[in-house]
């Protein structure tokens, strides 16, 4: 039999995200957690991006910051945050700094290669099966999103993305582009999303929001093809270093857990803006609130986004749905009609009240208005 103190289920970002802060404040230097994934070894998978208006443990693991970003339509939106730089965090480095930082603590393991079978409870314990081993833990931090139920009408935000390495310099943006919409929308809704990295090389990301939680991996990779030919005037070869494919619920889940000692994290707790797919922030203040909380021995209720943002984004779905073909002039709009500050504050979930009326009122009265009486 296993025994621990803490388990974690998840080595993503939030599942490991905890675990570095709950060393950092050496909860686990008279205490033991084990950390469990289906995943093999920690390699780049994942770029997470973010307006900085939230200090946070990870800014020396940027893949680099920008002070301004693109939105492309039929025109150029130029978005100054020098006051908040839109930045991106390098997965790898990331990884690489939280399995140093915890390397030395022996009360610290993982369990990778291995899936989670089975959760109950017996005597006070939550009780984990794990490829045919039982292990024991007082407390279980739980990321995944199996059997989990929710109200909300499906949509999701879901991608696939690539370094792509050029033969040769092209005139290419050297902001972010955050969303070009100048692509297929295809009945719903689409767009590309660029991230120079030099002059040779750009991470490029085609996504779709739509009732699917996902395309073919070769339609993702005939579209990324498509717009390196058309959209950047790029006949030549080019190699593809790394690439990840994800699918981001843009719905909340209904919290209800068996067990009072299984803590949701991550997506599963709700932490994932509905309406931008932004988590990363998110995670970090939440994974700090949490371990405050363990500090002082309190009791650990998930606070998640604001509901004022849960609201909102509500209101935001249902024109999607009803709006498909027409949301990227929608999304367009957003960043044309409002002041940089307002824009990053309202999506970065740390705008006042001010601030969302004036977002609101730049919105489409008549489409807003009819689906928030529908409400």
């Amino acid at each position: 039999m296993n025994n621990y103190d803490y388990i974690i289920i998840g080595a993503g970002c939030s599942g490991l995200s905890l675990l570095y802060e709950m060393n950092k404040s050496d909860i686990l230097k008279n205490k033991t957690c084990a950390i469990f994934d289906k995943r093999k070894e920690f390699n780049k998978d994942k770029i997470w991006s973010y307006w900085n208006v939230y200090e946070h443990s990870f800014s020396d693991c940027l893949l680099n910051k920008w002070d301004k970003v693109i939105i492309k339509d039929n025109e150029e939106i130029i978005l100054d945050c020098k006051d908040f730089n839109y930045q991106s965090v390098d997965s790898e480095k990331f990884y690489n700094k939280i399995l140093n930082s915890v390397s030395s603590n022996k009360n610290i393991n993982f369990f990778l290669d291995r899936t989670i079978d089975e959760i109950s409870e017996q005597n006070d314990q939550i009780i984990i099966k794990s490829n045919n081993e039982i292990f024991k833990a007082n407390l279980v931090f739980d990321s995944s999103l199996k059997n989990i139920n929710t109200n909300d009408t499906k949509i999701y935000q879901h991608f696939y993305g690539c370094e792509v390495h050029l033969n040769e310099t092209i005139n290419q943006s050297k902001y972010p582009i955050l969303m070009d919409f100048n692509c297929n929308q295809s009945n719903w809704t689409h767009f590309f999303y660029t991230l120079p990295i030099s002059d040779k090389k750009i991470f490029i990301e085609t996504t779709w929001i739509s009732d699917q939680q996902n395309f073919t991996k070769d339609k993702y990779i005939s579209e990324i093809d498509e717009y390196i030919k058309k959209n950047l005037n790029y006949q030549k070869e080019y190699t593809i270093s790394y690439n990840e494919m994800g699918s981001i619920p843009m719905f909340h889940f209904q919290n209800i857990t068996s067990y009072k000692k299984v803590i949701k994290i991550g997506t599963s707790a709700n932490l994932t803006r509905k309406s931008t797919g932004y988590t990363f922030l998110n995670i970090q203040k939440f994974t700090k609130e949490l371990v405050q909380k363990l500090i002082k021995n309190q009791i650990i209720i998930n606070n998640p986004i604001q509901s004022k943002y849960n609201f909102l984004d509500k209101i935001f779905i249902k024109v999607l749905l009803s709006e498909k073909e027409n949301m990227h002039k929608i999304f367009f709009r957003l960043f044309k009609k409002n002041k940089a500050i307002d824009i990053i504050n309202f999506l970065s979930n740390q705008s006042n009240f001010f601030q969302d009326i004036k977002i609101i009122l730049s919105m489409p009265k008549s489409i807003f208005i009819k689906k928030l009486l529908n409400f």
